[in-house]
């Protein structure tokens, strides 16, 4: 997550000076948003008591689409949490690189 309040997945990579962590490099970094795809389904009525349980889909989104570039730098102060995503994000993220090698995008190295 970055200050901006993007959240961002990427393979990343620590930029360092006299072992101090400066920035990373993101290497094909997306950004992602959570939607939910259809209206919640009611799992319990009764007491006065509803319980909804949603459906959610991911969207994947070139974080800077006009760079050619796909390691970016980003300074280690814009960077608000690095932790590592769910398996189930890793793979649409994985399967969405993919599609971009066989629409004839370079190769990614994940």
């Amino acid at each position: 997550m970055l200050k901006s309040g993007e959240d961002l997945v990427a393979d990343v990579k620590e930029i360092k000076s006299n072992e101090e962590v400066i920035g990373y490099y993101f290497e094909d970094p997306l950004i992602f948003k959570v939607y939910e795809s259809e209206d919640p389904t009611v799992l319990n009525e009764g007491d006065s008591i509803t319980r909804f349980s949603s459906k959610v889909n991911v969207a994947f989104y070139p974080w800077m689409p006009f760079s050619k570039d796909t390691k970016i730098p980003c300074s280690a102060d814009w960077v608000v949490t690095i932790v590592e995503p769910i398996d189930k994000l890793k793979e649409q993220y994985q399967e969405r690189l993919n599609g971009k090698r066989e629409s004839g995008q370079s190769p990614i190295v994940i």
